[in-house]
């Protein structure tokens, strides 16, 4: 029983073994097919994968292909950029241009890795690097960016930064629209609206000129610009505008002539054109200024004349280079807007200078008039004189002369005059009189109130003296204005100048006018005071003082004798019968005795000896230091001298004579009754004889 229970556990275990072994089997069978099939499966998905990178890998390539073409077209500056290195990993050629290079690595090693390459903060390197970080951190930037690469015009981007995949990996995108025009626009504009400000504000033409010297700048590449203006008057051209070029060179431009061959802006004023000097060096017309060109770095040179509305030359706009150059129409059309502007600044400028120097006249001419026409007469010749030099330091002339015509002779006499430094007097050359018909006069000014000489030959036979005394020289000239008095010539006002061109412009000929008006309204006003005053103490029949005037002299005599002790005396005369001589032969006759009588007086008497008609035919004679018995030896000479003349009437005209001399104490009438009691004396006496009473 034992055996077979062990027998059947026997057989039961190698059967469960022999099952279990073959389950075994069919499980690892079962499971290797699975395997091969999940590996064929596995496979077939890997070739499928395997296929899809390839596919994507092409299109990706493809796409980067198509993306640098497309960059590379573009007028975008397109560069990408290592995260890391900051290397340049690609750039299009518009970006290439823009940094001023040619190749990939240049733009890495020259630029990117160069902060001398760079312009000045808030444009430097660190600048960038400081965007390239802000793009790290926080995704886009946009900005505007500005680089000036050596040789070429400044760039002006409007720039973005972003972080794109590239190549499997990530990189920087710089892109960048170019805005230079724009920029360049915008600050000409601003330039311009700081020019049309500065002349609204009169800020001074420099100032104005400055403003649009940069305009021009700032639209042609590495130029450097300046405006001359014209001096009409000396013929040269002023450095005005413009600072961007050394002021070395400006000091040695300025004043630059206007003639053929004075560098290109002296040159473009004389032929009225445009003047291009593509190499200084070898330019014949820069001659003169080729080591001040050259001191300052310059090679080239454009000058415009800048013309006015009415067609006048105010001065010239220049561009210079510093490599040689010739203007392209396009920058000939970027001048013509700062040439316009320039020329209206210059025009208003002289406008508004014009109009100070017409102020300027006019206060000088009213002050001129007002103390010619409130001289005393006695000071006519010391205003005349002081007027000469107030024109000449007005004009700044060399001189200033006026010339009188003598109403009786008919001579021409320089009568007062000005001279500038080194220039002598005219009236120490010239005492002597010139012979002159004035109608001779009208016909050398010919209607005209003036007339410019501007060398001996054209000086007219009529003022021949003229000739030495002025010694016109090459670039002198001179003004001549005729003075009137009333409606006839009376004499020559004349201005003598120094100047490269005529300086005798319209206005200052007006001025002139008027001051030769001036002059004659100041003689012919002191001619009539003293004539006036001559009346006022004179008596019109005989020309002696009249009563009045006498009498003043009298209370003087007897004022200075009482003051200092001394005397005088007084002699009374009058003309025997004159009644009758009136009477017979009528009062012209009558008035032609006293005319003759007092002409005798005066030529009897002393300088000092002062004689008056006292009243109808009585004269009175004050003899001042003259004792009683000097007194009456004149009076018996004046008795005689009136007692043999021959006058019209045929008889002796005698007078009867009274003389009386100054006590301490006497007053005029005192004085005067004592030599009329003499007088009474003398006609008691029998007429014809000299009486005196002390």
């Amino acid at each position: 029983m034992g055996s077979t229970v062990s027998d059947y556990w026997t057989l039961f275990s190698e059967n469960v073994l022999a099952v279990a072994l073959l389950l075994l089997t069919a499980i690892l069978a079962a499971l290797l097919v699975f395997s091969l099939l999940g590996y064929r499966r596995l496979n077939r998905r890997v070739q499928g994968l395997n296929l899809e990178m390839g596919s994507a890998s092409r299109s990706l390539r493809n796409a980067d292909r198509d993306l640098r073409a497309l960059f590379d077209q573009s007028a975008i500056a397109v560069m990408l950029l290592d995260r890391t290195s900051k290397s340049v990993l690609y750039a299009n050629e518009t970006a290439m241009m823009a940094f001023g290079v040619k190749t990939e690595e240049q733009l890495t090693t020259e630029v990117m890795q160069k902060p001398d390459a760079w312009s000045s903060s808030p444009f430097s390197l660190l600048d960038f690097e400081d965007i390239i970080y802000k793009t790290d951190r926080s995704g886009l930037q946009k900005f505007e960016w500005y680089f000036e690469a050596r040789g070429r015009r400044p760039v002006w981007l409007d720039s973005s930064l972003s972080i794109i995949s590239y190549k499997g990996g990530q990189a920087l995108m710089f892109t960048g629209v170019n805005i230079t025009d724009r920029k360049h626009a915008e600050k000409a504009d601003h330039y311009r609206h700081k020019a049309m400000i500065s002349m609204a504000n009169d800020n001074g033409l420099h100032v104005t000129l400055d403003h649009l010297s940069a305009m021009a700048e700032t639209r042609m590449a590495n130029a450097r610009c300046g405006v001359m203006v014209h001096n009409v008057e000396a013929a040269r051209l002023r450095w005005v505008g413009g600072r961007l070029l050394p002021e070395a060179f400006r000091e040695s431009l300025d004043g630059l002539p206007v003639a053929f061959g004075a560098a290109s802006s002296g040159t473009a004023v004389y032929i009225r054109g445009r003047v291009v000097t593509r190499d200084i060096y070898s330019d014949d017309r820069w001659e003169g200024y080729r080591e001040e060109a050259e001191s300052a770095g310059l090679r080239a040179c454009w000058s415009e004349p800048i013309i006015g509305s009415g067609g006048e030359l105010l001065g010239t706009f220049d561009v210079y280079h510093d490599e040689p150059w010739t203007p392209g129409d396009d920058d000939i059309d970027a001048l013509t807007d700062p040439i316009a502007i320039a020329s209206l600044a210059i025009e208003r400028h002289q406008a508004k200078v014009q109009l100070e120097q017409m102020v300027l006249s006019e206060q000088m001419v009213r002050r001129i008039s007002t103390d010619l026409l409130t001289l005393d007469p006695d000071k006519t010749d010391t205003g005349l004189t002081r007027t000469c030099r107030t024109l000449g330091e007005f004009y700044r002339a060399d001189r200033v002369f006026l010339c009188q015509l003598d109403d009786v002779s008919r001579q021409l006499w320089i009568s007062h005059d000005w001279a500038g430094e080194g220039f002598g007097s005219l009236r120490q050359e010239a005492v002597r009189k010139h012979p002159v018909i004035p109608n001779s006069l009208n016909k050398v000014f010919d209607g005209r109130p003036t007339v410019v000489l501007r060398d001996e030959s054209e000086i007219p036979p009529q003022l021949e003296f003229l000739q030495e005394l002025l010694e016109l020289g090459q670039k002198q000239s001179v003004l001549l204005a005729v003075v009137h008095r009333g409606d006839r010539v009376s004499g020559i006002l004349g201005i003598q100048m120094t100047a490269v061109v005529n300086p005798w412009t319209p206005q200052r000929a007006q001025t002139a006018e008027l001051m030769a008006n001036l002059f004659g309204s100041a003689l012919d006003r002191s001619q009539l005071l003293n004539s006036l005053t001559y009346q006022a103490v004179h008596d019109q029949l005989t020309g002696l003082y009249n009563r009045h005037k006498i009498e003043s002299f009298m209370d003087q005599e007897v004022a200075r004798c009482t003051r200092y002790g001394s005397t005088f005396s007084l002699i009374i005369f009058d003309l025997d019968h004159f009644k009758s001589i009136n009477d017979r032969f009528g009062h012209n006759e009558g008035d032609a005795v006293l005319s003759g009588v007092s002409s005798l007086v005066r030529n009897g008497l002393r300088e000092s000896e002062i004689a008056g008609r006292w009243g109808g035919e009585e004269f009175l004679i004050i003899l001042p230091e003259t004792s009683l018995d000097l007194a009456v030896p004149v009076a018996e000479r004046l008795k005689g001298s009136i007692e043999s003349h021959r006058f019209p009437i045929p008889e002796r005209v005698t007078v009867s004579v009274g003389v009386s001399a100054f006590r301490p104490g006497d007053t005029p009438h005192e004085l005067i009754q004592r030599a009329d009691a003499a007088l009474y004396n003398a006609k008691e006496s029998g007429r014809n004889c000299v009486k005196s009473t002390f």
